[in-house]
């Protein structure tokens, strides 16, 4: 009983310190769209040297997961 809950309490520490590690970083792309609903340009973020935005930043906007280009 003594191991499992020193075991169970390893395993919560590393799940945490792995959680704060990450920092809750956002790995994605975020796709903005004009006033018609047309492409405007993406951001993408958390993907090291993938980083970047082209194009025009508006508040219409989605979000996909992944480091992809929408072009």
């Amino acid at each position: 009983m003594r191991i499992a809950k020193l075991l169970t309490a390893g395993l919560l520490l590393a799940a945490v310190s792995s959680m704060s590690y990450a920092g809750g970083c956002l790995q994605g792309t975020f796709i903005y769209y004009d006033a018609n609903g047309s492409y405007a340009g993406h951001r993408i973020v958390g993907c090291g040297a993938d980083d970047g935005t082209w194009g025009t930043v508006t508040t219409d906007y989605s979000f996909s997961q992944g480091c992809s280009s929408p072009i």
